[in-house]
């Protein structure tokens, strides 16, 4: 692991907004990290403890890397670079520092997920092998029950988590499955992890409050009338 997926982890590990409950597992930002996703022969169990090796090992000549490059090689014959820049990220400031890793692969629907690493804090793309079409979410996601949908749900305190939000992405590209995306604002009172799938149409919540006295309680992401809708706690 690099020494900016340890600050990473190290940082998130003392900030992680369940801190007084149970301990998330290693090198992940969530108590419920997901698994869908990770390549054949990757024993981690993190968010950021997936395994570039094996996701290259299984995607083929999807995927490849070529030095400070990951290559992707899409089925319709473009060839797209994703360039770590290790000059910045060895500086004092490491401003601009990013490092690109292939971290997963969903070979039913041909999607590819590369983990985008920063010096404070993680992105990730969810790439479709045909196309090369990208959507940048918040974290690992987790499947629908049926395979329709990806959510991922992320929530930190501090530069060092992944962007505070939620998306649900649809696993094939359909008109009538639109994206939804989520971002907390800066003067957000609550933080959000991912507890599971009800069915096609619910993502179940645990909303936590930032203020005093803490309040936990639970909430959703529905699906109606052809759009996704967020139930703010109240």
């Amino acid at each position: 692991m690099t020494l900016i997926r340890l600050a990473i982890a190290a940082a998130s590990a003392s900030l992680l907004l369940d801190a007084t409950a149970l301990a998330a597992p290693p090198y992940s930002f969530s108590d419920h990290p997901s698994q869908d996703g990770r390549c054949i022969g990757d024993n981690g169990l993190g968010d950021i403890d997936r395994s570039e090796k094996a996701c290259l090992e299984q995607v083929g000549e999807l995927a490849q890397r070529v030095g400070p490059g990951l290559q992707l090689n899409f089925r319709n014959g473009k060839t797209r670079i994703y360039l770590n820049e290790e000059a910045k990220c060895q500086s004092n400031e490491a401003e601009g520092c990013v490092k690109y890793q292939l971290t997963g692969y969903f070979p039913e629907h041909d999607l590819v997920l590369i983990e985008v690493d920063y010096w404070e804090g993680a992105s990730w793309l969810l790439v479709r092998g045909k196309t090369g079409d990208a959507t940048e979410i918040v974290a690992p996601p987790h499947y629908s029950p049926d395979r329709r949908w990806l959510a991922s749900v992320a929530s930190s305190i501090g530069p060092a988590g992944p962007p505070d939000g939620m998306d649900i992405v649809p696993s094939t590209p359909d008109p009538s499955s639109k994206e939804w995306h989520y971002r907390t604002p800066d003067d957000g009172q609550w933080f959000y992890e991912f507890t599971g799938w009800d069915g096609e149409t619910r993502v179940k919540l645990l909303a936590s409050s930032l203020g005093l006295p803490q309040r936990t309680v639970s909430t959703s992401i529905e699906h109606r009338n052809g759009d996704w809708h967020l139930r703010e706690p109240r």
